[in-house]
């Protein structure tokens, strides 16, 4: 099957009804930008105009209403339906759990249950199809795909252009754009605000309650950003600059709160950021991105939902998986944990296998009843539910570590720099 086809749309184009899917398919929320790509996250005010952004989202939903209608004749229940993701996977999952903006009281009409892996709805800066950085990536985007001609025409005709693109230009083009912003992750295929599923900022669903009740797991690494951020910079200056590139809605005096709240190691000796082990501000700019991308997000998810009574449960995963020593415990960590991945086929499995054990049994209880604590860890730590009582008494979680050490601790690490990126005031800033 070509690799376009994973995006429903593109079965419709080619004349299938979406019953005609193959059911033989392993399907699962957590598809990755670099895997649908433009295909379903192409942010353009064309794309606004017509009607037909965050189709990737919608594919998603497609999916999950094939699911209430069909289940049965599987022997499933529509109504016990958990939904999860990692990452690009997990901010979905997230744009679906906050998309009650009726504020209906109990669980979704489409799932029972959510798990949130490294991602939550305000994990990426969401703009809107106006953003510049799109415009521009866009206008490259029509060069690269051979419809650069069209750029003056209607949006019928750039549409028309693009649809008759070969799937390998497009395929291309998708590849280059992501790649020519990964230095600075300003990743350009992703849910655009507006659009079908995100009508409003992340940040207004949770202020307003408007996510559904249902019980949910967020997790995060310790070390998330130190998979993506660059070795290269030096200086203060360099920070401010990487920062305010990837977030330019900041203005001075956040940036000014960002020096406060990360100390420069070349003029704070004891800045926790010091003795980075590649570039002097590798650690900082890695603590702060990895702040403003996950870790903060997924407290905000359990801060927001916590204090509606909804159960939920949040870890922090310490394990490694071979990543050097230098990287810490990066994004995608807990990759293989998730599955309990053992050695198979002369293929690497996982660092320590009682880990994926542990975690894998959590999950498995969580999706058969709700909870993480079950008969499949009886003689596991007790993962709490959190409940928040701020800087003062902040919520609990589970710490997941090998040699037995996994344990239940406070959510209080980098409170105070949470507390200033979950902001409300901020949030817009913040594109979130």
């Amino acid at each position: 099957m070509d690799e376009a086809c994973l995006n429903l749309n593109v079965y419709r184009a080619q004349g299938f009804n979406e019953y005609d899917i193959p059911v033989d398919v392993q399907v699962e929320i957590a598809r990755s930008p670099i895997k649908v790509n433009s295909l379903g996250f192409l942010p353009t005010p064309v794309f606004e105009r017509l009607g037909i952004l965050n189709l990737g989202l919608l594919d998603q939903q497609l999916l999950l209403q094939f699911l209430q209608k069909h289940l049965p004749a599987f022997g499933g229940d529509p109504d016990k339906i958990t939904i999860g993701g990692r990452s690009a996977g997990a901010h979905s999952v997230g744009i679906h759990l906050n998309h009650n903006y009726n504020r209906t009281s109990g669980p979704s009409p489409l799932f029972s249950q959510a798990l949130l892996q490294s991602g939550s709805v305000t994990s990426r800066s969401f703009p809107d199809a106006s953003y510049p950085l799109y415009q521009t990536q866009f206008a490259r985007y029509l060069n690269l795909t051979g419809c650069g001609g069209s750029t003056n025409g209607t949006d019928e005709e750039i549409l028309a252009c693009l649809r008759a693109a070969p799937i390998a230009a497009i395929q291309n083009a998708g590849s280059l754009l992501y790649y020519e912003s990964e230095y600075s992750i300003t990743w350009p295929f992703q849910p655009t605000r507006g659009g079908p599923l995100l009508e409003q900022a992340g940040s207004v669903s949770g202020k307003n309650g408007q996510f559904y009740h249902v019980p949910t797991i967020t997790t995060n690494v310790p070390d998330e950003a130190k998979l993506y951020t660059p070795g290269d910079l030096n200086t203060n200056g360099d920070f401010l600059a990487y920062v305010h590139t990837l977030i330019p809605g900041l203005n001075a005096q956040d940036l000014s709160d960002l020096e406060a709240l990360y100390p420069d190691p070349t003029n704070y000796t004891l800045s926790p950021y010091a003795n980075s082990p590649n570039s002097t501000q590798y650690n900082r700019v890695s603590a702060a991105v990895t702040d403003f991308m996950y870790v903060c997000p997924g407290q905000e998810t359990a801060v927001r939902m916590s204090s509606a009574g909804v159960p939920v449960y949040k870890s922090v995963f310490a394990t490694n998986n071979s990543f050097p020593t230098w990287q810490g415990i990066p994004h995608t960590s807990d990759t293989k944990y998730t599955w309990e991945e053992t050695l198979q086929g002369g293929t690497k499995g996982v660092q320590y296998p009682e880990v994926g054990k542990l975690l894998h049994a959590y999950f498995a209880d969580f999706v058969v009843s709700g909870s993480p604590n079950g008969k499949q860890n009886q003689d596991a730590p007790k993962w709490a539910k959190y409940v928040d009582g701020g800087m003062k008494l902040p919520g609990l979680q589970l710490r997941i570590e090998p040699f037995g050490n996994s344990r239940v601790e406070g959510d209080g690490i980098r409170r105070i720099q949470c507390e200033w990126w979950r902001d409300e005031n901020r949030a817009a800033r913040l594109e979130k």
